[in-house]
């Protein structure tokens, strides 16, 4: 390659890591809509947050007879839980198995703990009884649906519509209950005691005297979506404040930023035109594994997964220490710079496959198995992983090529810092 044609691709290059250096990381005005100013936020604050970073809650559900359950009753469970949560409008949750029998939910940007718990904690199963539960009358599987609605004195209700067959049930009910209650419980917890003064007849009754539409919502939504198959408790819950979360993102990048700084240094130091290289490649290393994070969809960033694109970026310097030796080995012992850097990528290229497989097979263990935020660093540690072998063998060896025409055939050993060996020298 000419020296005209390599200054002319670095800086096309060049052109283009900065464009979109400052499409990831930099806000400016785009112009207005609808009278409303419109600002580009920055790819990399697009990236879906874990609930660690953007505050939250998650809370574990175990079951309670966890070696009577199976899996298919766990999987149902799940698909129940979903279903509730998206009629609360908690379409961002994540709802994971773990550990065979429990469910780990993580719900971001929640600040009432109480209210999820009401939501997601209850078994669903409604009945509707006499008043020392003696007798069952209707079950939740003779509702059609739940809604919230108001009453004549402006209090919340959930309106129930019946099956035929559950409006007959009704009917036996209340013509049994006349001048005395009926229990409605939600699990084994009585949600309403009305009266009953008359037979009602026809396919739809009401659950009264809500304070709050919170309230009676939630119920709407726990028996609208059925009764889990299994009974669960609460083995961890735990809410999140989003301020500390941003705290510790700012913190993270920060410790990030100052590490590829001293990682910059030393690479130079050590190794020259060969440290500038490596830098040049971890920038681009870095503003694409930003961009695949930003576009491939169902990546949530979590704080473990921060240290995982930071375990990525140690490996993937790794790779270019161990090139590096190579060339500088096969350069001592007698060969042009040419035929050291094709050796030297040739001898380490399956170094560097070898050591990064292994790191790979452990990330997708950790992806298939581990719950939660742990998901999270599997997850940024595998496509950090696969990257940096990428630009480690690809696009170093490019740039390598790209800057050679720049550097004088007298001064390449001292840029580079290559030595001849003894051997060599005789």
């Amino acid at each position: 390659m000419s020296k005209r044609k390599s200054i002319t691709v670095l800086t096309i290059l060049f052109v283009l890591i900065a464009a979109v250096a400052v499409l990831c990381f930099v806000r400016f005005p785009v112009g207005v809509h609808k009278g409303q100013p419109r600002n580009w936020v920055g790819i990399a604050n697009t990236i879906d947050q874990g609930i660690d970073l953007k505050g939250g809650y998650y809370v574990v559900l175990e079951a309670t007879n966890a070696e009577d359950s199976s899996a298919a009753d766990v999987d149902q469970a799940i698909v129940v839980l979903r279903d509730r949560l998206d009629k609360k409008g908690y379409t961002e949750a994540t709802i994971t198995k773990q550990d065979g029998s429990k469910i780990r939910i993580e719900i971001p940007e929640v600040d009432n703990a109480n209210e999820i718990l009401q939501v997601i904690g209850s078994t669903g199963e409604l009945r509707f009884t006499n008043a020392d539960n003696t007798k069952t009358y209707l079950t939740g599987d003779d509702v059609v649906s739940a809604k919230v609605g108001m009453n004549e004195n402006g209090k919340y209700i959930v309106a129930l519509t019946f099956t035929s067959e559950g409006g007959n049930k009704f009917a036996t009910a209340t013509s049994e209950l006349t001048g005395s209650n009926m229990c409605i419980y939600l699990g084994d917890e009585i949600i309403s005691q009305p009266s009953v003064s008359q037979t009602i007849t026809g396919t739809s009754a009401s659950i009264e005297a809500f304070d709050t539409y919170d309230q009676a919502d939630a119920i709407a939504s726990v028996i609208d979506s059925g009764k889990l198959p299994l009974e669960f408790s609460v083995s961890e819950a735990q809410l999140i404040s989003a301020s500390l979360g941003q705290d510790a993102l700012k913190n993270s990048l920060i410790a990030g930023a100052i590490g590829l700084l001293i990682i910059f240094i030393i690479m130079i130091v050590f190794y020259g035109g060969f440290g500038d290289v490596a830098s040049l490649a971890l920038i681009i290393y870095t503003l694409v594994l930003i961009l695949l994070l930003a576009f491939i969809p169902g990546i949530q960033l979590t704080l473990p997964g921060i240290a995982g694109i930071l375990l990525s970026i140690g490996m993937a310097v790794d790779a270019n220490v161990v090139i590096f030796e190579r060339i500088k080995e096969e350069y001592a012992s007698g060969k042009t710079l040419t035929a050291a850097v094709k050796a030297g990528f040739s001898r380490a290229v399956i170094t560097v496959i070898d050591a990064n497989v292994t790191t790979l097979i452990a990330a997708i263990v950790l992806w298939i198995v581990s719950p939660g935020s742990v998901k999270g660093f599997a997850i940024t540690l595998f496509i950090g992983v696969l990257l940096s072998m990428v630009t480690a063998v690809l696009v170093t060896r490019w740039l390598i090529k790209l800057i050679r025409p720049l550097v004088s055939k007298e001064k390449e050993a001292k840029f580079f810092k290559l030595k001849r060996g003894v051997e060599a020298d005789v």
